[in-house]
Parts: C-alpha cells; structure tokens; sequence
C-alpha cells in the first residue's frame, strides 16, 4: 500500500464513526463523563420540612397580632437550629436575632414583635428536588460540582457512555520494564507511555501483555482486544521488514485503511477498520509513538467527544535552521523559551528512538510538506505540551551535553525554573551569536573566534567544558545562570 500524505490519513482518522459502549461509574469518578442514561434523585431534598435558620418554630397564625406597639408571647414552639427537622404542628421560623427570651437553650417563652408568614425560613420536602425528578439528562458531561449533588440525592454510580482503548505491544525483543535489557532486547515503554497519555482523557485503558513477532499471536491478540475494547492501538511491527506482521494481521481480520504515512516521525503508522472498530498500529520507536498518539489517536478521540490535555500554541522564532524534506510533513521536538524579550524555539535533535529528546523539549513545530525546512530567524508556530506562562522562567540550554551542563540544570530546576535543551549534539556559535539561547556549553577546543566581535563571558564547568553567555544579556534567567555557574568553577 503506498504512503499517503498525512493532511488524507488526518482526514480517514477523523471520519470513523464513534463506537460507544455504556458502562457505570462510581459518581466520584464521574467528571468529565458523558450521561448516556438521565438520572433521577433516590428520594426528596430536603426529605422532610426542614428549617433555614436558627431560631424558633412556630405557628404563623399565632403571630397575626404581634407588632412593636403590641408584642406577643408565645409558648408554643421549638427551639431549631440551621437544618433541623420542623414538626408538622409549625409552618414557620422566626430567626433568633428577632426574638426576646432568656437566653437559656430552655427558655419557656419567646416575645416577638412582629408576624411571621408561613413558610417563611422553612425548606419544605423537595425544595431542593422532588423524588423522581430527573437531576441530569442524558447526554449532560458530569462537571465536578454536579457530582456533590448527584451523591447529595442518593445516586452512586452513573451510566456513561464509556471508550477502552486497548494497547498490544507487540515484538519479541521486549522486557519488563526494571529488567537490564541484553544486546538486541528493548524494555517495553511505550505501552506505559501510552496508558499515561490516554488516561488524560478519561477513557478506559486495557494494557495487554507483549506479543511475539508472530502473526497468528498477533491476529489473535487483535481479536481479543478488539471484543473488549472501542479503540485498539498496536505498538512496533508496523513497518515493513521480515518481522513486522501488524498490517497483514489487521487484514486477516478486517480491512487496512491506509498503511504509511509521509510524515516524519511515525511514518509507518497504518488504520484498520476490525468489526467497525479502529485499529491504529504505531511504530515502535518512542518518539514516533508519541507522534502518532499526539497527530492520530488525540484526532479521534476528540472527534469522539473525548478532551485530553490542552495544547497551547504561539508563534516563535526559530532559533536555528531545520531541514525537512519537501515530500513529507514533519513534526519535531523543539524547546521553546523567552530568550532576550523574544519566543525562541530550538529543535531536538532528528532521531525518533531518543526519548531524551521529549524530555529536554516543550513541545513540537510542524514544518509543513512541501516547505522544505526552516531558516534561522523565522517565524514558526509552536505547540506546546505545558501552559504558556512557564516559558517565561524557561531556561534555554544549547551546545554539547555535559555533567556540568546537568549541574547547571539541577541548579536551576532547584531553583523552580524549567529547563529545556535545544540540538545538544553539537557547538553550533550561531545560536549565542542569534541570541537563541541563554547560554551555550562547548568543549575546551571550542573556537571562540567563531563569536569574534561579542563580549563574551567564560565559565569552566570542570569538565573540559565552558559554559558561554553574552554579556549584553542581563534578564533574569541569564542572571541566574551566571549565579549557578559560578558555583561551579
């Protein structure tokens, strides 16, 4: 099956029709869930006639006469606090501050100086609601101040309309996670990952144990899930060698959709349709899973009514030159800061197997197809994976990777500042000489004549590397920076 660009495989994720299953939920668990049956309460709130103050309850029409000029006393009542029972024999509460009597909590008598209506200060049976009334109709999303009422009128599990999503990572070189992997052996991650990234939409999330590369195992392992689940998501044996059987497993059962992508990472993703139920394969390499689940699965869950996690975007300017090919729609992690009163956004390095790359970045670009990169300097759309406001204490690293590099960054994040790194593999001057970063880490052999002409200020870090900053450059983050370099000549 030829690749198929990746604005069509958006388009076929986002046509499946939704497929829904209908499953209770304990109602603390309910935020967010969609009623797929209307609620109705277990009984009258309040149950009985119930008084809205602290005071007395009493009968109104004894109080007809009562009047400044000629108060009344009465011997007839009960003393009430806030939410007490009122007997049938009273219709009305007059509040404590309107009356005149002893003080004693067993006063005999009440002076009052003026009538009381009946029913006033009174909560009558089913002021809230009534038994049998409907509290939420189906179709209502449960917000969280709901479920304070819904267990208020006696409701403890709701019927939702529910989506599993089931995960089969597939591959015979996977081992627990917590097991030294052995040459050729790969721990078994993404499926972790995964659940981690679903759970944020309140779905369901079956989590099956790996399968070999066996395609039989793997057709099997499909249809089971597949019966337990709306979604099913295959990690690994997507691509197109002699061990990656997904596809064809895919089509034993049902019908392969597309099956290649030109995208970059997850160009190998694929959809298949089994019992009217998507399945999604997933390449294996973290990173290209992490795109598919962010491009792909993220699509069709919130085309199904499903919100995940907020991703915020804002133009920036990148901080350095990024190659694509012309052909593709690439999608690279990048990290994002506020370097010198400007967004800058640095690219992790081109590799889909380094999950270090999701940890040092903020977020991704997306370089469209048929734009072929991006220079230094221009303006780019960033999507980021935290809120906008962090990017201001965002501290931008660049250069070659060292210990001393890490101590910098556990000083800061001691500190409570985000750190990101930009391409950490190689000592790239233009990103100091850009201000496209807050400092730059370089190996001793490092040419400075590269930055001739700017005041530059050197901070060994102890181990054959310098940590490099722009004396001109005097924000708060590179002030901080001098500080935790300093600390460690």
């Amino acid at each position: 099956m030829m690749k198929i660009p990746y604005a069509d495989a958006l388009n076929m994720i986002k046509s499946v029709e939704p497929v829904y299953a209908v499953r209770s939920c304990p109602v603390e668990k309910a935020v967010g869930r969609v009623l797929a049956e209307p609620v109705y309460a277990k009984y009258s709130v309040p149950i009985s006639p119930v008084s809205a103050m602290d005071g007395f309850a009493v009968s109104a029409k004894q109080t007809a006469a009562a009047s400044e000029d000629y108060p009344v006393t009465l011997t007839d009542f009960d003393r009430v606090n806030t939410g007490n029972v009122v007997r049938d024999c009273y219709d009305a509460v007059i509040m404590t501050e309107d009356v005149e009597f002893s003080g004693s909590e067993n006063a005999t008598e009440i002076t009052i100086h003026a009538p009381i209506s009946a029913g006033r200060n009174v909560r009558a049976e089913g002021e809230d609601i009534e038994a049998g009334r409907m509290i939420l109709p189906a179709g209502a999303r449960i917000r969280a101040f709901d479920v304070g009422a819904l267990a208020g009128y006696g409701i403890c599990e709701v019927s939702v309309y529910s989506i599993s999503v089931g995960i089969i990572p597939t591959g015979s070189e996977l081992v627990e996670p917590g097991e030294i992997p052995r040459a050729g052996e790969v721990v078994e991650s993404n499926s972790i990952m995964t659940e981690a990234y679903l759970r944020q939409f309140g779905v369901e999330v079956i989590r099956y144990p790996p399968v070999a590369d066996n395609q039989a195992l793997i057709r099997s392992a499909i249809a089971k899930a597949v019966l337990e689940n709306e979604i099913v998501l295959l990690s690994a044996g997507s691509s197109i060698g002699s061990r990656d059987f997904t596809a064809q497993a895919i089509a034993d059962l049902g019908e392969v959709l597309f099956h290649g992508v030109l995208m970059k990472p997850a160009k190998p993703s694929m959809l298949g349709i089994v019992q009217g139920k998507p399945v999604i394969g997933m390449p294996g390499f973290p990173l290209a899973a992490q795109t598919a689940e962010r491009l792909f699965v993220r699509a069709l869950l919130e085309e199904w009514g499903w919100d995940g996690p907020k991703q915020e975007m804002l133009l920036a300017e990148a901080g350095d030159d990024m190659k694509s090919d012309m052909d593709i729609d690439e999608f690279r992690f990048a990290a994002t800061a506020k370097v010198d009163g400007r967004v800058v956004v640095l690219p992790q390095i081109r590799s889909a197997s380094m999950q270090m790359n999701s940890i040092r970045a903020n977020g991704y670009i997306h370089i469209p197809r048929g734009k072929g990169g991006v220079k230094a300097g221009e303006a780019v759309t960033a999507i980021l994976n935290v809120p906008v406001e962090e990017l201001s204490s965002t501290v931008l690293l660049a250069g070659v990777y060292s210990a001393g590099l890490e101590r910098i960054a556990a000083s800061a994040a001691a500190a409570g500042l985000s750190v990101r790194f930009g391409d950490v593999s190689s000592e790239n001057p233009n990103l100091l000489k850009n201000k496209a970063c807050h400092a730059l880490c370089v190996t001793e052999a490092f040419d400075v004549e590269a930055l001739a002409g700017i005041s530059l200020e050197l901070y060994p870090l102890g181990d054959d590397t310098i940590l490099l900053m722009r004396s001109d450059m005097q924000d708060t983050i590179t002030n901080k920076i001098r500080i935790f370099a300093g600390g460690v000549k």
